[in-house]
């Protein structure tokens, strides 16, 4: 896969990236929530929300990822977590997605000062687990991921 360049999404690459994101959701048949203007208001701002890269090779798109800092007090520092990692099917088994994880903490914002990286995978998702266990990461065996939305996260703005 030569000539594929990885840079970080800028504001007018929001169409692009709401494209590969979409395409990401619907590989994993998952919904898909976000539009352009999300993208827009949360990862464009001051400061940014999240980080995006995307792929490319001239004109078409092959690959993003999106990562937004976390600080851990138990591993001493602040990180990235990569909440969607997607490969174009054309690309894929080329090392793209190793090549995306690779350059989020090298293109992150200087201040970041990124000390680790975190990612979820899906439990159907075997190849994705494959990659990063391939690639070092340790799935932690001391940890849930717990969500909290809708009326159970409007519940506890109430307590405030």
């Amino acid at each position: 896969m030569d000539g594929i360049e990885i840079t970080p999404a800028r504001r007018e690459d929001a169409t692009r990236l709401h494209w590969a994101l979409s395409c990401l959701s619907r590989d994993l048949g998952d919904c898909h929530a976000t539009g352009p203007d999300d993208l827009l208001r949360h990862g464009f701002s001051d400061p940014p929300a999240f980080l995006a890269l995307l792929a490319s090779r001239n004109d078409e798109t092959l690959g993003a990822l999106v990562a937004s800092p976390v600080f851990s007090t138990t591993r001493g520092g602040a990180g990235l977590y990569v909440s969607d990692l997607w490969v174009s099917e054309r690309a894929r088994g080329a090392g793209l997605g190793k090549r995306l994880l690779a350059a989020a903490p090298a293109l992150a914002p200087e201040d970041w000062t990124v000390t680790f990286l975190k990612l979820a995978v899906y439990h159907d998702n075997p190849g994705a687990r494959r990659l990063y266990e391939r690639l070092g990461f340790e799935p932690r065996g001391d940890e849930t991921v717990f969500d909290l939305q809708g009326p159970a996260l409007a519940n506890l703005r109430k307590r405030s």
